[in-house]
Formats: structure tokens, C-alpha cells, sequence
């Protein structure tokens, strides 16, 4: 079981994850994504098995998780708190002092995952999401 940035080989899993958003990103986004120093595609494994990924976003000491997921079949087994600790810190060891996300409102799942790992509602983002229009919660969680 253990985190690392996602490589090549990885990518075609990395999309089949993504497929859980209304707007997920093709196998070609995510190389591209990938290939900017500012963001980190990472994956969680469990005996050699992608089983989940985040797409983080870098800028000084702060660190935006702009997509956070765990394969649908494995939902509610604890690996979502597993990998979210794991993820934060990996961020506290290279220099995050806060993390931010958003997550639909709708989300009442993934919103317990986050509050349980420490992250507050900071603010609240209109019509931020899209398939279908949704507020957003902004969250966030200092690491320092």
C-alpha cells in the first residue's frame, strides 16, 4: 500500500478513476497534466493495484487537490481516510503549509472524508460546478 506520483504506464488507469467526475480529464489532458512541474498526479496503490489518484496543484507553500478519488468499488472501506493522510503528509514534507479543494455540495461523502482528516468549509463557490450547475464548498487545512 503506498503513495506515489503517477507515471506514464499509469495514466490509462489515472482516467478510468477520473471517469467518476462529470467533467473528467481524457488520457490526454492527464499527460499533459503530468508534464507541468506545477501539478503532481498522484496515485495510491494496495499490492500493486491503482486503486485511487489526486491531481495536486503546486504554488509556494500551498497546494490546491483538484481532484481527489477512490475506485468506486472500494468506496467506504477507509481507504479514502488512508490515502487522504497519506496525501497530506506527503504535502507537509514538501512544503505545503495549507491545502485548499472543493467538493460538491451534493458530496455529503466526501465531505465527511475531509472533515474527518481535519479540512474546514472556508467559504462557500457559486455555480462552480458544471453536468449538472452545483455550489461548491471551499475547504481547506493548514499543515504547518
Amino acid at each position: 500500500m503506498g503513495l506515489r506520483r503517477a507515471q506514464a504506464a499509469d495514466l490509462d488507469r489515472v482516467a478510468e478513476l477520473e471517469q467518476c467526475f462529470a467533467m473528467p480529464l481524457s488520457r490526454e489532458e492527464l499527460g499533459k497534466v503530468a508534464q507541468n512541474d506545477l501539478f503532481h498526479v498522484m496515485i495510491w496503490e494496495i499490492n500493486g493495484a491503482i486503486c485511487g489518484h489526486c491531481i495536486l496543484y503546486r504554488v509556494c507553500d500551498e497546494a490546491e487537490i483538484t481532484s481527489f478519488s477512490v475506485d468506486a468499488e472500494l468506496r467506504g472501506q477507509g481507504i479514502g481516510t488512508e490515502f487522504l493522510t497519506e496525501l497530506l503528509r506527503y504535502l507537509k514534507a514538501d512544503g505545503a503549509k495549507i491545502a485548499y479543494l472543493e467538493v460538491r455540495e451534493s458530496n455529503l461523502a466526501a465531505q465527511r472524508l475531509y472533515e474527518k482528516c481535519g479540512f474546514t468549509v472556508i467559504g462557500r463557490r457559486k455555480r462552480f460546478y458544471e453536468k449538472p450547475v452545483e455550489d461548491a464548498l471551499a475547504m481547506g487545512i493548514e499543515l504547518a
